[in-house]
């Protein structure tokens, strides 16, 4: 991968000695609509009203999950990202897995996977796979409800807000999924998927049992898992039957208050198979 030059605006904020989010917030007031970036050597068109955009602009999105990624991806390694975002993570492995690696995205929100598509094709990024799905248990197509929120792009499977936009979106099985058939080993598997993750990880549990996946990191986030009449512990639980090792996590955040004033805890945690 063609090594990228960060833009000269976005190169000076983030060595601001303060204020560098409301410089950021104003960057992208002044330039108007997305401003171009570039984030783990993708090139990305990002709007920097909303927050994640905003960190991954700043390179302060989610500092311990980005190591445990440096730790645990290195050249020629596969990767899944479900929930792939507005491709943080997706950019990340690419440049960690390199060219001889694979990144398997899956990402069923337009606004989303529109800036992975958009740096897909201006980086070059070809060890990326891009699918606009969700990923489930049962294939079919299920409702997306996207935010009505510009500050913060959260969807969910789950029913949250009745403001949200319902979206109709094709959902993909794990195990079904036939071009990871011809992958030998995958290295890690990335959760993030607002409460949806119990169904991932059903769809997937095939692949588990036949050794295929090394690692999987995870989002907790009992707000999200409540929706979907499931606990972080059953959570917890389902991924240690299935022959997985609490590897790291993160500090528990306790007594988060969500969107509507919903209480929560948040927390992430690094399994990896035991041999």
């Amino acid at each position: 991968m063609t090594s990228l030059r960060t833009p000269f605006y976005q190169a000076l904020i983030r060595v601001l000695p303060f204020k560098q989010d409301a410089a950021a917030r104003a960057a992208g007031k002044l330039f108007g609509g997305k401003v171009k970036a570039v984030v783990n050597q993708a090139s990305m068109l990002l709007d920097l009203g909303e927050t994640i955009q905003r960190l991954m602009f700043l390179g302060v999105y989610e500092p311990i999950q980005t190591e445990w990624f440096k730790q645990c991806l290195g050249p020629g390694d596969a990767i899944v990202d479900i929930g792939a975002s507005f491709g943080y993570y997706t950019s990340l492995a690419a440049q960690l897995v390199g060219p001889t690696g694979q990144v398997f995205a899956f990402e069923p929100s337009p606004v989303a996977n529109s800036t992975i598509e958009g740096a897909i094709k201006a980086t070059g990024l070809r060890n990326v796979k891009l699918t606009k799905a969700a990923v489930g248990k049962q294939s079919g197509v299920v409702s997306l409800y996207l935010p009505n929120t510009g500050h913060l792009h959260s969807p969910s499977i789950l029913k949250n807000d009745p403001a949200f936009k319902p979206l109709d979106v094709p959902v993909i099985v794990l195990d079904q999924f036939e071009p990871l058939s011809h992958v030998p080993g995958i290295k890690l598997v990335k959760i993030d998927v607002e409460g949806y993750e119990p169904d991932v990880l059903e769809g997937m549990a095939g692949l588990i049992k036949k050794g295929k996946i090394e690692n999987v990191i995870c989002e907790f986030n009992s707000g999200w898992l409540r929706r979907n009449a499931t606990t972080s512990e059953q959570l917890l639980a389902r991924f240690l039957d299935l022959g997985f090792l609490v590897y790291k996590k993160t500090e528990l955040q306790g007594n988060l208050t969500g969107h509507l004033d919903e209480q929560y805890e948040l927390q992430d945690v690094w399994f990896t198979m035991q041999r």
